[in-house]
């Protein structure tokens, strides 16, 4: 992982293993974790474009994602997304490992029919952040985690090596969906709504500063506005009006808090042509105005 130097409070990370490697998977401890930069850089809030798994093996720790300090205990496996706004904890003493992958070692795993089937990548979406697993399961992951790590570094070739990491990131995120959901297999309508949803949701994240409107994404899709409102209400529970205005209002929150960007400025950010319109929409989603907002976090 490297870190780029920002005049912003929220630092970007970028996915970048050791040169001599070229893995898209990398795993290690967070001793080792910790003496990649100085302690100072954990402190800050950060904002990587790759996946984090972290796994709490001893103590307890608090980290923040998107606004939310959670309580991760040993036993805790905590998955922060491309995007998220995160803070490590090292307030306490813990012990853990940590995961790092690129999103789009997910989409090597899930191309394949099989994986198709099973629809891995809603699967993967649909993780919690936080998994408290049972003991046997917690260990399971520990073991993977170190067998990941013994097989980075076995003395074979890259693709071999990368082969080997995408099965075993496969096999341990869909654990962790069986461990989250152990339900049975749903039908067919319902597969397609999700099918639908997980289309859109890929879409609203590389659309949403630019586009607020559901007949963009409708359109975008090959459905109706209607039809992608039922599949958002079936996968999701909420339109998909309310689900752009959602995202709009998490990355406005983000901007506000972790910025000190003008109001002007964080509208023009969200795709908003004036500061009053974007005053309403936050005032209207949140009931608050974002200059209270901001004084308030």
């Amino acid at each position: 992982m490297t870190t780029t130097a920002s005049s912003k409070t929220i630092i970007p990370v970028g996915f970048n293993p050791p040169k001599d490697s070229h893995l898209a998977v990398e795993v290690m401890s967070i001793a080792e974790l910790r003496q990649k930069a100085p302690p100072e850089h954990f402190e800050k809030l950060q904002r990587a474009d790759f996946y984090r798994l972290i796994g709490v093996l001893e103590g307890q720790t608090h980290p923040m994602v998107d606004f939310r300090t959670l309580v991760a205990n040993a036993g805790d496996w905590l998955l922060v997304r491309p995007g998220q706004v995160f803070r490590y904890d090292f307030a306490q003493g813990w012990d853990g490992c940590l995961m790092v992958f690129r999103p789009d070692t997910l989409a090597g795993a899930g191309n394949s029919r099989a994986a198709q089937e099973m629809d891995f990548l809603r699967r993967v979406e649909d993780l919690q952040s936080l998994h408290a697993l049972a003991s046997a399961a917690h260990a399971w992951m520990v073991r993977a985690m170190r067998q990941m790590q013994e097989d980075a570094a076995l003395a074979v070739e890259v693709a071999v090596r990368n082969e080997l990491l995408r099965l075993q990131l496969a096999t341990t995120l869909l654990r962790l969906s069986v461990w989250q959901s152990p339900t049975a297999a749903v039908g067919q309508a319902e597969l397609t709504w999700q099918q639908g949803f997980r289309r859109f949701r890929a879409l609203l994240e590389s659309d949403f500063t630019r586009q607020h409107q559901v007949q963009h994404y409708a359109k975008a899709l090959g459905m109706s506005d209607k039809t992608l409102s039922r599949a958002c209400q079936a996968a999701a529970g909420a339109s998909a009006k309310a689900l752009i205005h959602q995202r709009l209002a998490l990355e406005a929150k983000r901007l506000l808090a972790h910025t000190s960007a003008a109001m002007q400025v964080v509208a023009q950010d969200l795709g908003f042509d004036e500061a009053t319109n974007f005053v309403k929409f936050f005032r209207k989603e949140t009931g608050m105005t974002p200059l209270a907002f901001r004084k308030s976090v």
